[in-house]
């Protein structure tokens, strides 16, 4: 009779873990910057990011209209940079925190650094001859980042991801987790279930006693 208490708040505390997940779902980008996925048209850049072996994803995000250079892309993409060092934006360091391990006070290894790829819609990648402050991309064109380890500047990969536009998925209809406007249904439905079981367990606790 005394687990019973336990094993109901363990069960509540999940439901509540589970309410609250689907409260406010991690976001891995600046927020009010670019779009997900394909620029819809020629008037924009895309911007593809493959973190190759640091895990992940690979995230294809739209910078749309005129961009000044490769990093106000990846800027108006929406996306988390770090420079390196004295150097600034002018040498990437990290992309949305990656590498999580890497210092960016000096400039990284070579074996361990990023590599900057460009390319016309439905081209193919080319490491950019330049650096990426001193890059224009054309409107309509691809910004591509690939994270290299353990590899020489020869061996460097491309991305992934072919730069070739492509129509997005339409956004996903609202669930019963989240309404359209944002407010967390989720949770309050969460929160009223423990408290409904909290209740009963306590009033059959009651009873348990008395009998």
């Amino acid at each position: 009779m005394r687990l019973f208490p336990v094993r109901l708040f363990a069960a509540c505390a999940l439901l509540l873990g589970a309410g609250l997940s689907g409260a406010a779902p991690a976001s891995a980008t600046v927020p009010g910057k670019g779009t997900a996925g394909y620029c819809p048209d020629a008037t924009g850049v895309t911007v593809v990011v493959d973190f190759q072996d640091l895990g992940g994803d690979t995230l294809i995000r739209c910078a749309p209209g005129p961009q000044e250079n490769g990093v106000t892309a990846l800027q108006n993409a929406g996306l988390d940079l770090a420079g390196v060092g004295k150097y600034g934006l002018a040498l990437i360091c990290k992309i949305e925190g990656k590498p999580a391990d890497q210092s960016c006070s000096a400039m990284p290894p070579e074996s361990a650094s990023w590599s900057f790829w460009t390319a016309a819609n439905g081209g193919k990648w080319a490491s950019s001859q330049v650096g990426v402050q001193s890059w224009q991309p054309p409107a309509g064109s691809f910004e591509g980042w690939s994270f290299a380890h353990d590899k020489s500047f020869q061996d460097y990969p491309p991305p992934r991801v072919a730069p070739v536009r492509k129509a997005n998925a339409p956004a996903p209809a609202p669930t019963a987790a989240s309404s359209s406007n944002g407010f967390p249904t989720g949770l309050v439905v969460g929160l009223v279930v423990v408290v409904v079981l909290v209740g009963a367990g306590l009033v059959a606790a009651v009873r348990r006693r008395r009998a």
